[in-house]
């Protein structure tokens, strides 16, 4: 299947704020959404409904992570305690807590999880990103080099390397076993709010203040394309399968499908409110994204018709 066009389903409501971020598990049949309501939903994709609030955060939950399973998740926010910032593991089925990880001194507005690994990695307004150990709780890097919040991380798909982006404009490439960068990308000229790794992990894709995505060659630290067509910020990017294909979803309150190869737009769906996030399930069959007006919007990818 060639995916050329999404075809909406229902939007899930339920928020009584802006959705911050949204993530997918790898059969597309669940999601889950975090909102500046303080809390996440648990979503079953197959019903349209939601089965399960997580509660127990006391200040605006930013960032949500999923395992492949569905089975645990992860979510920053700008709760303190004893002056430092949570990243909160939750065991999705009981909805109950599993572990906090303590560290960040400020807001944490990134989270990503690489249950192969057993790695959670963490950036926020204290410019520093964090890899922690799921299981343990305890941290095995603190990486320093961005100027400005840290608003995106993503780990590759074999979880060597990590992805992050700030405020400042800068993306930074590490090397998650030294605990080292490697690679600073140079060219958005605004805050850098969004990062994807291709699935191969050579190529990454970036979203920016600047109204442009930025197509990255890791081995060279070069641009190979600039994807220009929206009209606002650039808040959120995904590859497909395959890394020719590519989402976007942007404060223009559209979502755009790329071809990477031609630097083409191949659909544009108009969505309610801003577009603040968005994820892709494993086949590349199944998108959900959070706006604005606080909706969990839900995609098929399919085919033109």
């Amino acid at each position: 299947m060639s995916a050329t066009r999404l075809i909406p389903r229902p939007p899930l409501l339920g928020h009584a704020r802006r959705v911050s971020s949204v993530a997918i598990a790898a059969d597309g049949r669940q999601a889950i959404s975090a909102s500046l309501d303080r809390s996440l939903k648990v979503w079953d994709l197959t019903q349209g409904a939601c089965v399960r609030t997580l509660e127990g955060h006391s200040s605006e939950v930013n960032a949500v992570a999923l395992s492949p399973d569905g089975r645990t998740a992860v979510s920053g926010s700008g709760e303190m305690a004893l002056g430092e910032s949570i990243v909160r593991v939750w065991d999705v089925a009981s909805g109950k807590s599993l572990r906090d990880l303590r560290g960040h001194t400020s807001e944490v507005s990134a989270v990503a999880l690489h249950a192969g690994r057993g790695l959670v990695a963490s950036g926020g307004a204290d410019r520093s990103v964090r890899i922690w150990d799921l299981e343990t709780g305890e941290v095995h890097h603190v990486l320093e080099g961005h100027g400005g919040w840290v608003r995106a991380v993503t780990f590759s798909g074999d979880g060597s390397w990590l992805l992050s982006t700030s405020m400042d404009g800068s993306v930074q490439v590490w090397d998650v076993g030294r605990g080292a960068a490697v690679r600073s990308l140079v060219g958005h000229a605004e805050r850098v709010y969004a990062g994807a790794l291709a699935p191969g992990g050579r190529v990454a894709l970036t979203g920016a203040k600047d109204q442009t995505l930025r197509l990255w060659d890791l081995e060279s630290g070069e641009t190979r394309r600039v994807l220009e067509g929206h009209e606002a910020v650039v808040r959120a990017v995904a590859f497909l399968p395959g890394g020719h294909l590519a989402l976007s979803g942007s404060e223009d309150k559209t979502i755009r499908l790329w071809d990477l190869e031609s630097g083409q737009a191949l659909a544009t769906e108009r969505a309610s409110g801003a577009v603040l996030t968005l994820a892709v399930n494993a086949d590349g069959r199944q998108v959900v994204a959070g706006t604005y007006d606080r909706r969990v919007l839900v995609y098929d990818l399919g085919p033109e018709a």
